[in-house]
């Protein structure tokens, strides 16, 4: 809930761990955030749209263009664990997390990979245990991807709002800047903070960096080089 001196700014974010461009997207929200940190609280939430449904659970050796790429796998497990992490306000967290293990540590994010994951987050075991790859589990994972795909057609995709403030829309790994620059518009009209004047271009800046389906991958290098 928010505070009365601070507005609440709620992200709903549209992704899929098996997509680079989400993990630089969530760095670059992450820091965001942080920025107004004093301004502002935030609710994040992190939605399932699953890229490539069709990939091995245990997934399948793939190289490595981040720190430690090694593998693509079925990402519906990682959605499993997600949310159940919102259950707790911890998708952010969680979505963070398995981006890291992903792109930078070369886990492959089986069930022994997600079972790991919960621990560090600090999830009960036994719920994880009955949750991850349960009917309950999977129709909730299936239901969330097929009622986002009728909306959203790339990843990530960011809607950003603030009390009854109208959606600002990001598509693409957005700069922290562009960020910032919706968070002060959206809470502007909540009567939060004084806008920004905006140097950049909303709401699709970075049309380029998005995955609506599997494509070119980015090296790290590259992902800096363009922000």
């Amino acid at each position: 809930m928010a505070t009365a001196e601070r507005p609440q700014v709620r992200v709903h974010v549209y992704s899929d761990v098996a997509c680079p461009w989400c993990w630089v997207g969530w760095n670059r929200l992450t820091q965001a955030m942080e920025h107004l940190s004093e301004a502002a609280t935030f609710d994040v939430r992190w939605h399932a749209f699953l890229l490539d449904p069709q990939f091995a659970e245990g997934g399948k050796w793939d190289g490595a263009f981040f720190a430690d790429w090694r593998w693509r796998s079925n990402t519906a497990g990682a959605h499993e664990l997600i949310a159940l992490a919102d259950r707790r306000g911890a998708s952010h967290a969680a979505s963070g997390l398995l981006f890291r293990k992903n792109y930078e540590e070369g886990k492959n994010l089986c069930r022994e990979g997600l079972l790991s994951a919960a621990r560090e987050l600090g999830l009960p075991a036994e719920e994880v245990e009955a949750w991850l790859g349960s009917p309950e589990a999977a129709a909730a994972v299936r239901s969330d991807d097929q009622e986002v795909k009728r909306h959203i057609h790339s990843v990530p995709t960011f809607l950003i709002s603030c009390g009854a403030s109208k959606v600002v829309q990001l598509v693409g790994a957005e700069s922290v800047k562009a960020f910032e620059v919706a968070f002060r518009k959206v809470m502007h009209e909540m009567g939060g903070v004084p806008a920004a004047a905006p140097s950049v271009a909303l709401p699709n800046e970075s049309a380029k960096h998005q995955h609506a389906a599997y494509g070119e991958r980015p090296s790290a290098a590259k992902a800096a080089a363009e922000e």
